[in-house]
């Protein structure tokens, strides 16, 4: 597993919808590739700042998963994202990884979110469940190291 990708995005919220400002530092109005793929595993924070709202895993493209978390009606338990209609505006970071295998992008999750609550000494405001796994590997430490500094800028 190793990282393809991070894209920046700034994200304005509202109680209905999302809309992309910029990626990059350049103006658009929509993710771009490697995000817009279904099937790939990313990696993704919500944040403002250093102040860590959401840490989440997908492998479906960064617009469908966003959807999903606005539509959610609490079918099968689920109620959607908690961070909607209490902040406006976000910097959103994707990392793209290769591989298929959701196990160890969700390994470099729990990771991350650790680290996020062991240097902050509070967990992303809006978390709603972490993936951990007790055996995850020296690299996806390692990895969730390097994107705990890139997250805490």
């Amino acid at each position: 597993m190793n990282i393809v990708s991070l894209n920046r995005y700034e994200i304005k919220i509202s109680r209905t919808n999302y809309k992309c400002i910029s990626v990059n530092g350049k103006p658009t109005g929509h993710f771009v590739p490697p995000d817009t793929k279904a099937g790939s595993q990313k990696l993704y924070v919500l944040k403002n700042n250093k102040e860590i709202y959401y840490v989440g895993v997908t492998s479906l493209s960064m617009s469908s998963r966003l959807r999903i978390g606005y539509r959610a009606k609490g079918e099968q338990g689920y109620h959607g994202y908690k961070w909607i209609g209490k902040i406006s505006k976000a910097e959103l970071l994707v990392w793209c990884f290769t591989g298929d295998d959701r196990s160890p992008t969700e390994a470099v999750e729990g990771e991350l979110v650790y680290l996020i609550r062991n240097r902050t000494e509070r967990w992303p405001i809006y978390q709603m469940e972490i993936h951990f796994h007790p055996n995850a590997s020296n690299k996806e430490k390692q990895l969730a190291e390097t994107l705990v500094n890139i997250c805490l800028e």
